[in-house]
């Protein structure tokens, strides 16, 4: 019986304060990235990489075949306009030369053979049409006379026309004799060779590459995107890995029409390098600079591309609201009219405020009213 007023005590303490704590547990504060809503100054820029070419790159070769005698030139040599790049064996070629030239001997002789002949047919001709009028002559012996010169005549335009094919001949092998010879038809670099002395050399077959070692060109290709907004003459600026620290001018001086069966567009632009320090084959970065919209000064609000997401209801954006911690922030789904994309972000319309901090990671995680902290850049 002594037991019972101790087991109500017992009873009496669990109602009162025996139970079970209750422990609020805060939501978690996700991390994003984000990045302000600023104004732009209505000009952007695009780099496209490209590769560095000679203005002038020619491969030079023999209008006919034969073996490389003479290669007198070495890759990186300088030259100047007309100077012996190489030679071919013109033994054969020089027979062939003394056989035309033989041969319009030959024809010449026959054309004065046949000239002297025709003065004597023509005398001939002559006195017998006299006869013939005063009825000294027969008919016969005149029209043989006419027929004789006339045969005569015929026979100095033959021998005339084989002079000047024979002479043609001697032309035609003198050309080919001289073109054993080649030389540089402009002043420049060596910078291939692609055969080497006693080798035989097919006509056509290139024998070196000449290249201008002035105004340098760069080639990049650019996306259907960007084409409609070059145009010849344009001002751009070129940098080269290889020659840290400098800046070159340059122009742009051709724009493909048409894309050749890529998905790119070739673009071309001279670049001024007065001290020859550019050369073929350097890899190139090009940075084109742009009016984005309206005149150049135009003040533009731009959001950065990755803060704008589009959902049932249209575009927004999440704006971030400062709270009373400093490194904390509400994330609060903005809706935005957005204008035309360019490089640097989104033209905003309507939604948004400069210096506005919005979301740039994150956004499908994201619901309206989180809170939400800055990952360092």
């Amino acid at each position: 019986m002594k037991l019972l007023p101790l087991f109500a005590l017992l009873l009496v303490l669990t109602a009162c304060g025996g139970g079970t704590d209750e422990t609020v547990t805060e939501a978690p504060v996700r991390a994003i990235r984000a990045a302000p809503v600023v104004f732009d100054d209505g000009s952007s820029s695009l780099v496209f990489s490209g590769v560095a070419e000679a203005a002038g790159r020619t491969p030079l070769s023999f209008r006919v075949g034969g073996t490389v005698r003479q290669l007198p030139v070495a890759l990186g040599q300088r030259v100047s306009r007309g100077q012996l790049i190489a030679t071919l064996d013109p033994a054969d070629l020089v027979v062939q030369r003394s056989q035309a030239t033989a041969q319009r001997q030959a024809s010449q002789a026959q054309l004065e053979s046949a000239e002297t002949q025709l003065i004597a047919a023509q005398a001939a001709y002559e006195r017998t049409a006299k006869l013939y009028e005063s009825n000294s002559v027969s008919l016969s012996q005149f029209e043989q006379a006419r027929s004789q010169y006339q045969t005569s005549r015929a026979q100095v335009e033959a021998a005339r026309s084989q002079l000047e094919a024979s002479g043609a001949q001697v032309n035609a092998a003198s050309n080919q004799v001289a073109y054993t010879r080649l030389t540089a038809p402009f002043a420049g670099v060596i910078t291939e060779k692609h055969v080497e002395a006693n080798e035989f050399a097919p006509s056509g077959t290139a024998i070196v590459t000449l290249s201008t070692d002035h105004d340098p060109e760069v080639k990049v290709n650019v996306p259907e995107d960007v084409i409609g907004r070059l145009s010849a003459g344009q001002s751009v600026e070129v940098s080269f890995s290889s020659i840290p620290d400098r800046h070159f001018p340059g122009t742009v001086s051709e724009v493909a029409y048409a894309a050749a069966g890529s998905p790119s567009y070739p673009i071309t632009i001279t670049v001024a390098d007065e001290d020859e320090a550019i050369r073929p084959g350097m890899a190139a970065n090009v940075r084109f600079s742009f009016t984005t919209e309206g005149s150049a000064g135009d003040s533009l609000l731009l959001a950065p591309i990755a803060s704008v997401a589009e959902g049932p209801d249209g575009k927004f954006v999440f704006r971030l609201e400062p709270t009373d911690s400093a490194d904390q922030y509400i994330a609060r789904r903005t809706p935005v009219t957005i204008g035309k994309y360019y490089a640097r972000g989104f033209v905003v319309r309507e939604g948004l405020d400069p210096d506005d901090l919005v979301a740039t990671a994150g956004l499908k995680q994201l619901l309206d009213g989180m809170r939400v902290r800055l990952l360092p850049q």
